[in-house]
């Protein structure tokens, strides 16, 4: 870590060229040679990691890997899913089930306590278009170069299936407004771009194109029309189910596919609502949450509309699958970085996903490049990073995922943090226009916060908090060393599990931190124990303390927000 320090001040301050370049080859060199500087649980890594669960996977002894291994987030992927729930509702099961770090505090535990919170993302299909069944129900046709393809809203099924690749071929698709979409010139991809057609002609009900390059077709393949504004609902009949089931189970986050506009995701808000509210309320537990909505930017018109988007969102995943085919791949990059850095701004968590590792599906060690992706994804600052079909359908599971972790760490040892402490403004997404005068003062408590543990070289930073917001405070200041965020209702818990540097904690006490007679020291002094309890600290660390008390009757404020440095004793 030290050399990890020295890096950053060598690369992150102007000096004589000669000077900065001696500096950063003695820097890089401690680094290579130092011993890797870990923390007491193997899972924890400051940046966030998310995990496809599927046949690779689905198993107590799987899921348990994974929970072991460092996976903060589940992702039940609903691309391919029926209306049939059992198998998203096993998986959603053996997650909450897994015993994790928070299975040694429930074991002794006088209250209930969750064996882990590890929080659940549930990916929607989104809106999308698919090619339908072939010529003469066909399994697969060749097209070939400069063949002519008819792509068409109308079934083909009956048709003869073309004598040779040359065609004339036509295909059905499932977007009925093909025709008002595309224009001579507009390109049709097929099947991840592997086939590109160019429309040369124009109909009421479909459109002519040649045949760019060769390939096999087949159907239920994904279409991409880049560079068009497409005409899609936000949600499909799919989706609203899908929802619901994610509402009825207590799924913390919602991935929303395909979103293009805000507009989009007000839509997903207003159902997720509607969900929640139809919910019947179950006794002795709190009322539930809606899931947080994480937007899935993977078109042009996603990018377009990105800052709107992000003002509605919870948070924010690029998709760099179909974005990759929706605009030109040389751009992904760049768009990319851009989002992460405007997610960084506003204190929102961003998921960098899609073929992290890829070729770890079938071998037991990353590429080279796919090393240097993730661990730029996170120095660019991605709050979270995803492995999707690494985890889900891959042949080296639970190695992806070490590989993940041992690259995530060495990335967040040498992370440059100092840059975030430079804002001087409120985040104003984080902000509640009700209560702007309080919330500036959570700010202004929560960025010096960050700067004193620093400072200082604190341990850790202990938050207290009943809905999450101081510690999404604290965290959006991109804090150097780990945030304890104890809760007190496990949905808040897991609802944390995206942002960078936040390790959430069941708080273990009947007291009630919003409660007017509660005293905060009792809070304080439980959670400093529990700290230490999970080896997150240990006597002679100082720690900082972050919390929000209500005043007495006798005081003259209603409530204050305090930041406590304190050095652990025996």
């Amino acid at each position: 870590r030290l050399a990890s320090r020295s890096l950053h001040r060598s690369v992150g301050v102007r000096r004589p060229a000669s000077e900065a370049a001696s500096a950063c080859s003695v820097a890089l060199r401690n680094l290579a040679n130092a011993a890797t500087d870990k923390w007491t649980m193997p899972e924890s890594t400051m940046s966030k990691i998310v995990c496809t669960i599927g046949p690779s996977t689905d198993t107590e002894a799987g899921v348990g890997a994974l929970v072991s291994n460092g996976m903060h987030v589940a992702r039940l992927n609903f691309s391919h899913a029926g209306a049939d729930y059992s198998y998203p509702e096993h998986n959603l099961a053996l997650v909450r089930n897994a015993a994790g770090r928070h299975a040694e505090l429930a074991a002794g535990a006088t209250m209930d306590v969750p064996s882990n919170l590890r929080a659940v993302l549930v990916d929607t299909k989104g809106p999308e278009i698919r090619t339908g069944p072939l010529q003469g129900n066909a399994d697969v046709v060749e097209f070939a170069v400069g063949a002519t393809v008819e792509v068409t809203i109308e079934d083909v099924s009956a048709d003869a299936t073309p004598e040779t690749s040359e065609g004339p071929h036509r295909l059905n698709v499932d977007y009925q407004s093909l025709s008002k979409s595309l224009h001579v010139g507009s390109q049709v991809l097929l099947d991840d771009g592997l086939i590109a057609l160019e429309v040369t002609h124009v109909e009421n009900d479909s459109v002519t194109c040649v045949a760019l390059n060769a390939g096999p077709i087949k159907k239920n393949k994904g279409v991409n029309l880049p560079d068009t504004e497409l005409d899609l609902p936000a949600l499909t009949d799919k989706d609203k189910r899908d929802l619901k089931w994610a509402c009825d189970v207590g799924a913390d986050f919602v991935a929303a596919s395909f979103v293009r506009t805000a507009g989009n995701v007000r839509s997903v808000k207003a159902y997720l609502d509607r969900c929640i509210a139809e919910l019947p309320p179950a006794e002795g537990k709190p009322l539930p949450l809606r899931p947080l909505i994480i937007s899935k930017i993977e078109s042009k018109e996603g990018v377009d509309h990105f800052d709107e988007i992000l003002e509605e969102s919870d948070g924010i995943m690029v998709a760099r699958g179909d974005l990759g085919v929706e605009i030109p791949f040389r751009k992904v990059f760049a768009a990319q970085k851009l989002m992460v850095e405007k997610c960084n701004a506003q204190g929102k968590p961003c998921i960098v996903a899609t073929q992290m590792l890829d070729s770890m599906q079938r071998n037991p060690r990353p590429t080279r490049a796919e090393v240097t992706d993730v661990g730029t994804a996170v120095l660019d600052g991605a709050d979270a990073v995803m492995l999707s079909g690494e985890t889900a359908a891959g042949a080296y599971p639970i190695e992806s995922l070490q590989a993940m972790r041992m690259i995530v760490q060495e990335a967040d040892q040498i992370i440059d943090q100092g840059a975030s402490l430079n804002r001087v403004n409120v985040n104003e997404s984080l902000v509640d226009i009700a209560n702007v005068q309080e919330d500036q003062c959570l700010h202004a408590v929560a960025k010096s916060s960050v700067k004193s543990a620093r400072d200082l070289g604190a341990k850790l930073i202990i938050v207290i908090t009943s809905s999450g917001k101081v510690a999404r405070f604290v965290a959006s200041h991109r804090p150097t060393v780990p945030v304890l965020a104890f809760c007190t209702d496990p949905q808040v818990a897991r609802r944390l599990q995206l942002n960078r540097g936040i390790l959430p904690v069941m708080l273990q006490s009947t007291l009630d931190p919003l409660a007017q007679g509660t005293r905060m020291g009792t809070l304080r002094a439980e959670a400093m124990r529990t700290a230490i309890e999970l080896g997150f600290a240990r006597a002679g660390d100082r720690v900082i303390t972050v919390d929000r008390t209500v005043g007495k009757p006798q005081d003259m404020h209603l409530h204050s927000y305090n930041m406590k440095m304190s050095t652990l004793k025996q």
